[in-house]
Formats: C-alpha cells, structure tokens, sequence
C-alpha cells in the first residue's frame, strides 16, 4: 500500500479512503520506521511529526493524520507512506531552499525597501505560494507608491543542493495619476476651492516635486475628515460626504475620483450655556472661556477650543477627574445651533502604561517626552489630544495614532503611541538673484532628529556677489533632560559694504566667532531665550575718501556680550500667519570683555487679522523700534540699526538716516521704529504654485548716529513712508519676493530710493 499527497488536501484524504479501503490493514504491528528522501531535515526531526510509533498498529486514522501533520510542516513538497511488510516507509521530497533573492526592474523602489517587506529571506524554505504571497507585496507597495499598473512575476533558477535563485521580474509602469476630481452637490464652495483643502491633487506638469497626484486610498481617507471639518468650520453643521468613488480609466491608467457632497444649510450659535454637576465648583466664571457668541456662525473649532478652554480652568481649581460633555441641539427651521457644555466628575481613571510602537529611528524618550501627562497621572482626555498634536508637530514621523486599552484593573488603561518613521533630513542646493546681493549660491543641509535623540544641526554656506556666509549649528531642545534648549553656533562672515549706493565696495568687514543659545517655554505661548555671543570682527579695504565716521573704526575688534529675548506668540503658525498676534522683547549688551560696548533694547509687536471666511485674505500690522547706547564709547556703524530695502519698502539698503553730507556715507542710527501696514491675498493661479500678492505701506524713521558733527546731515527723527505692491513666491528652491514701492515721503537730497526689488531668499 502507498499512501501519497502532492496539493490537495481533499484529494489526499479521498485517496486515503479508497486505499486504506482495499489495504491488508487488519491490525497488524509496526516493527520498524524508515524514511527515504530526507537530504537536508533529519530523519527524528521528521518522526517527531509522526503519531505512530514501533508497537502501534497500521492504524487508518494515525497514518492520516501523519501525511496532514508531514504537509503542515511546509518542509516538503511531496510525501509518500508506505507499508512493506512490518516496516511503517515514510518517503518526502523536500521543498527547495531559497538561495538567493534577485529583483529585477525595479528603478523607483530599493532593493533595500523590497526585502524588508516580502517576508522571504535566503535559506528558508521556497514554496509558490509564498513566491506568490511576496510578489502580491511588492505590488502594494508599488500601488502605496502610485503605480497600480505594476507587474511583478516570480520566477527561479535552478541551484545545486536542492536550491534556487528566486527572481521577481518587475515591470513598474508609470504613476497612477488623478486626471480628474469632481466634486457633485457643492454649491457654497467652487470646486477649485474644495480641490485646495484635500490633499488629493489632480494632475499637472508643474506638480513635478509632489506625489500629491498619485492615487492613495489613505490619503483619500484623510479627504474626507478635512471636507468635513472645512464645512463645519463654516457653518454647515449637517454636511456630510455621501461617497467617494475612484474609477480608473484602463486606458490611461489614470484615475477619476469624484466626491458627492451633501452641504445642509449654513448655521449660526443659539444659546449657549454651561451646566455644573461639580460639588464644591463656582462654575460662575466659565463663562469667558467660551470661545463664541449666540449669533456668531457655527464652527466645530470653536466648540473644541471652549472645550479645552473649559478643561483647563475646571483642572485650575483642583479637579481632576472631570468631563466636559457638549450638546449640540439643532434646530432645522431657524438653522441654530444650541450649545450646552456639560460639566460632570468622570471616571476615575489613572495611566498605566504609555506604550511607543513603531518607533524604529526615534527613541522612546523623545515620543515620551512630549506627552503632557505621564504613567501614574490622572486621565486627561484634553492634554492626551495636546500630547497626539505635539508628537506630530516633532515632524519626525508620517503617522502619529494614540489609541486606549484596557489595562486589567477598571481604573487604569494603557495608552498606545504607534507611529511610522520618516526621513528628517535635507540637503538643498539654491542658485538665484537679489537687487541688493547680486547673483547667490546656497548650499543648506539640516537633520532634525540626530542619533534619534532629538537632536537639531543645520549647515548653511551662502555666497553672493556681496557676503560670505557659512555657518553650522547645533541644539538639544532638552538640555540637561529638561525642556530647555541648549546648542551652539560656529560662524564665518565676510560683507561688502556699499554706504554710497553707487554699487562701490566701500568697505569690507570679516568676522569669525561663535554663539552659545538657550531658551525655555515660560507658557506654551510664552517663551524666553537667552545667549552669549564672542566674536572677532576685521574693518578693512577702506575706499579712498570715505567718511571718517567709517574709517576710524577700522581694525580689529572683539565683541562679547550676552543676549536675552521674551516672545509671547498667538499666532497660527510661525511661518505663514494668518490669525493671531506677537509680541516681543530683547536686549543686547556687549561689553564682557573686548572692546565693544554698547546695549540695544527692542521691542516688536504683530497682529493678523483674516478677513475671508478661507483665511486667504489677511490683514498684518506691525511695528516695531530699537533704542541703543554705547555705554560711554562711541557706537560703531556695523553694530546701529539700518533701514531700508526689505524693512523700509520704497528705499534701498541703508536709504534713510544719518548720512556724510560731505562723502554721503549712511552712518546708521541708535534709534528707529517701523510700522507696517499690509494685505496678502491670493492671485488667481493654483494654490500649489504658493504664489500670494501684497499691498503695504510701510513707515518709519532712523536716526541719532551718536555724533554731532554738522558734516551728518537727516540725524533727526523725520517720518518716511514707502508704498507699494508685491509678489511672494514659495518656490521649491525658496522664498522669492519681487516689489514695485515708491517712497511716498522722503527728505529730499538725503535718502536713496529704489521702486523694483526682488529677493531670493533660503528657509532654514
């Protein structure tokens, strides 16, 4: 008899039967085991998957389950049971070995990438399914990538020893695009404004630098939640998407992906009112947490910003577990809103663990870190959410989820952080053209996450026509294992002077040195910085006929001194503001050590004020001023202020103040202020160009530049304005701005005025 399965189960067991039917099975013993075939796994490892043993009976049901236990293994290919006699033959093929894995094809996904995620490793066992199982890997990660036309087709070579190359031959094909985004039932937003929320993009030469317009079903996901709160941010408090349906055209491989909107009607706040359930609590004084009248348009951040609000001032009082319940009655025929907040005791509940998963590149301290309670506290759901927003604002990671667990005891849980690396690195290359620099080059490098640790170090080497500028940096936002950032800078300057505005080198000065900086946040609003700065300065290549103001200070100099700044920030975002406001103070001293001596004291305020419902009209007012003393010394022109060219729209670099009447060298001033008044607006292009106009109006003055000569002319305190219009553009290289300004107030036959000027300009 010989019992023998090669790939199906059922037709295994159907054999079986029929054989073990018709076989001399009639309860005779089994002597002696053989197995035949074995080259690589050992024969007891094989009979440890046998549930026969010398003694038994040729029992039917035993010999089954020997062949299902023998394929489980998945060691063997083949397997054969025979009965010779009084010996029990067990006979295997053996699966071959993976010798070596090889892709082929592939141009836009690394090798490195593919063998970390196919599950295959050289020396395990082959089977086509798994091959299969691996190729079907690949192609997802080629369809996470965008290319849903790749094709990836497994194949071997046969090896000596029972071995193989495994190859997975890869067409890649070309991205899969989104050739079109319609969306149906929007009548309150145009599709092209609906098309800047998502982040979906349709298609387009110039989207070269962005995978925005590959089809990502995750990213589709994340579509639908920022539609969403785009429309009850404005009032539609019944919008819903009704589906989103991706169809892809077999012949351009291209999708089309259409969104079917339900908006509701616009709503405003009812009434508004708090509830306390707390013993013990004078809720009394709530109600300036609230972030919004009745009346005012309906918006979901404004109820979750009251909520917060709420959480806070309850916590202030000594209440620890508390729930802020909102209830949101809405009332169809006057499109109202009605808002109760609830305050009640929740339950008590602690931290128990805080788990970081998926962390390959970052240490868990650095996740932990930003978490505003810890293991042991009391559940907070408020300062869990703020915790979620600080591990994503690190920019260390792609994703960022928190979720709860139940941690064995009713009254803890676990939190669990899973969070997917990202690469935190650039290294730029710029090339461009500044009215006041002349042609530049820039080569800019940074790691915002070193070893892992949180660590910061930036690189920057910037030559233009005029200046040398090479600088690198390094910081620890938590410095000593507290909130507290510590770095150092080392720095070379050189910069050519031009006082005379005639495209002269006047005079050069070099300086060489270093900074050592640390700030802490006083409020999450409120921060304070501090630092200390040595450096050497060289004054030299003084042109024939300067200014003797300019040329007694050439020579060497020493410059040590400390610095301190106070920055209170409402602001939206630090980097392109659109609601919110500053304010800020600092003061430098120079004077411990060297031979430079002076104390500058600033002070800057800013507010934005959006004035569309899109945030895309803006309205920013700025000012600021500086006052400074030499201390008893004479103050040096490089170390006063300046105004003009980009601080002083209308006038060139150095255009107002202090001047030689004689050589008409700017001196610089010990005293200034500026104000600005200025809108920022869209222009009709394609959001992602980042391309923004600018209407503005700048004013200010600069004088005092501590002499007294009567050869210094416009050393007083007289207004300038400059007036104008400007372009922004966020370009993948830079920032680059082009103004056309006329000085609208000057003093005539003193400053220096220009109307064109562009910049091109590095973020780093």
């Amino acid at each position: 008899m010989v019992l023998k399965s090669k790939t199906s189960l059922f037709l295994l067991s159907t054999t079986l039967v029929g054989l073990l039917s018709t076989s001399s099975l009639s309860g005779a013993k089994i002597h002696s085991i053989k197995v035949e075939g074995n080259n690589r796994v050992e024969t007891p490892t094989i009979l440890t998957y046998v549930p026969i043993h010398i003694g038994d009976d040729f029992d039917q049901e035993k010999i089954e389950d020997a062949l299902k236990d023998l394929f489980a293994t998945g060691l063997f290919a083949d397997v054969f049971i025979e009965e010779s006699g009084d010996t029990l033959l067990i006979k295997v093929v053996e699966n071959k070995i993976i010798n070596r894995i090889v892709f082929e094809g592939n141009d836009k996904i690394k090798d490195e990438l593919l063998v970390g995620q196919i599950g295959l490793r050289p020396r395990e066992v082959y089977t086509a399914g798994r091959a299969q199982g691996a190729a079907q890997k690949i192609r997802d990660i080629y369809r996470l990538s965008g290319r849903y036309g790749a094709k990836i087709e497994p194949k071997i070579i046969e090896r000596d020893q029972n071995r193989v190359d495994l190859v997975f031959e890869i067409e890649e094909g070309k991205p899969t695009r989104i050739d079109r985004i319609i969306f149906v039932g929007n009548k309150r937003f145009s599709e092209g404004r609906l098309e800047s929320i998502v982040m979906t993009k349709e298609t387009r030469w110039y989207r070269f630098f962005t995978s925005d317009d590959t089809y990502d079903p995750d990213r589709m996901a994340y579509d639908r939640e920022l539609l969403r709160k785009y429309y009850l941010n404005n009032g539609y408090a019944d919008f819903k998407v009704v589906s989103v349906v991706a169809e892809l055209d077999p012949d351009s491989q291209d999708f089309y992906i259409t969104y079917t909107l339900d908006e509701g009607e616009p709503y405003e706040f009812g009434e508004v009112k708090i509830i306390n359930n707390l013993a013990k609590f004078d809720a009394s004084q709530l109600e300036s947490e609230i972030t919004f009248s009745q009346g005012n348009k309906y918006k979901l951040k404004e109820v979750e910003k009251t909520i917060e609000n709420l959480n806070r001032a309850v916590g202030d009082q000594g209440f620890t577990f508390i729930e802020i319940e909102p209830k949101a009655e809405k009332d169809a025929e006057k499109h109202t809103v009605k808002m109760t907040f609830e305050i009640k005791e929740g339950r008590h509940v602690y931290i128990n663990r805080i788990n970081i998963r998926g962390n390959d590149r970052t240490n868990d301290n650095v996740v932990r870190r930003e978490f505003r309670l810890g293991e042991g506290d009391a559940y907070n759901a408020t300062k869990l959410n703020r915790s979620e927003q600080r591990i994503k604002d690190l920019g260390y990671f792609k994703k960022v989820e928190l979720s709860e667990q139940e941690a064995g005891a009713p009254d803890k849980v676990d939190i669990n952080v899973d969070v997917e690396d990202q690469a935190t690195g650039q290294l730029q290359f710029a090339a461009g053209y500044s009215t006041s620099e002349g042609p530049l080059g820039a080569i800019m490098a940074n790691e915002r996450n070193v070893m892992g640790e949180g660590y910061i170090w930036n690189m920057r080497t910037m030559v233009s026509q005029r200046s040398v500028d090479a600088r690198t940096a390094f910081f620890d936002p938590y410095f000593l294992d507290r909130r507290l950032l510590g770095g150092v800078e080392v720095f070379y300057t050189q910069r050519k002077y031009d006082t005379r505005k005639t495209f002269s080198d006047d005079y050069r000065m070099s300086s060489v040195g270093s900074s050592f900086q640390t700030g802490y946040e006083i409020t999450e609003s409120l921060r304070q910085n501090w630092n200390y700065l040595i450096r050497e300065d060289h004054l030299g290549s003084f042109r024939r006929g300067l200014s003797p103001f300019v040329a007694a200070q050439s020579g060497d100099w020493l410059v040590s001194g400390f610095g301190h700044s106070l920055v209170y920030d409402k602001r939206d975002s630090r980097i392109d503001p659109t609601a919110g406001y500053y304010a800020s103070v600092g003061n430098d001293f120079a004077g411990a050590g060297g031979n430079v001596r002076y104390i500058k004291n600033n002070f800057s305020v800013g507010h934005y004020l959006p004035i569309d419902d899109d945030n895309t009209w803006v309205l920013a007012t700025k000012a600021e001023t500086g006052i400074m003393n030499g201390l008893g010394k004479t103050t040096r022109v490089v170390d006063r202020y300046s105004l003009g060219g980009d601080s002083l729209r209308g006038f060139t670099d150095s255009g107002i103040g202090p001047r030689d009447r004689i050589t008409r060298d700017a001196l610089g001033g010990q005293y200034y202020y500026l104000a600005t008044v200025e809108l920022n607006f869209p222009l009709p292009l394609p959001n992602d160009f980042g391309v923004k106009g600018q209407l503005f109006t700048d004013i200010g003055s600069l004088w005092d530049s501590g002499n007294s000569s009567t050869r210094i002319v416009s050393n007083d305190s007289k207004t300038r304005v400059g007036s104008g219009v400007g372009i922004t553009w966020k370009s993948p290289v830079g920032p680059i701005g082009i103004t056309f300004a006329k000085a609208v107030r000057k003093v005539k036959g003193v400053d220096y005025t220009e109307t064109f000027r562009v910049n091109f300009g590095t973020q780093f």
